[in-house]
């Protein structure tokens, strides 16, 4: 499936509508096209009706409904290559593997992760497909 990733839109699912506007105005100002949903549930629907053009799932670790490690694992058995980035305010905690940003966080460190994050994801797919 080919996906139109080079900067992106980056769906971001917070169920604090501050963090959304906040996380949705730095990455915006940096670029990129930015979805909000405010739970799980309304991040996976969004997912799947524009997934084609999502470069990158940011997701908030608790929410109600279906929290990010849940929606992570959804949206990555639709496509493992997805680059996701945790939020969360639990520092050093281990998700997996996944890559997490610590809340709170300032504009310059959520939108270096995100980049680090999509770079390091476009870099595999470089050595993939070079081999």
């Amino acid at each position: 499936m080919a996906h139109d990733r080079q900067r992106g839109t980056i769906l971001i699912v917070d169920d604090n509508p501050d963090i959304c506007k906040l996380a949705k105005l730095f990455l915006e100002n940096s670029g990129y096209t930015v979805l909000t949903a405010a739970d799980g549930n309304e991040g996976l629907q969004l997912y799947k009706e524009r997934r084609t053009s999502i470069a990158l799932l940011l997701s908030d670790v608790r929410m109600p409904n279906m929290n990010g490690i849940d929606l992570a694992a959804r949206v990555l058995g639709m496509d493992s290559q997805l680059p996701v980035l945790l939020m969360s305010g639990d520092e050093g905690a281990d998700y997996d593997g996944l890559e997490c940003v610590v809340k709170p966080f300032r504009p310059v460190e959520l939108i270096e992760t995100v980049s680090r994050v999509l770079n390091a994801n476009r870099d595999l797919k470089n050595t993939a497909s070079a081999a």
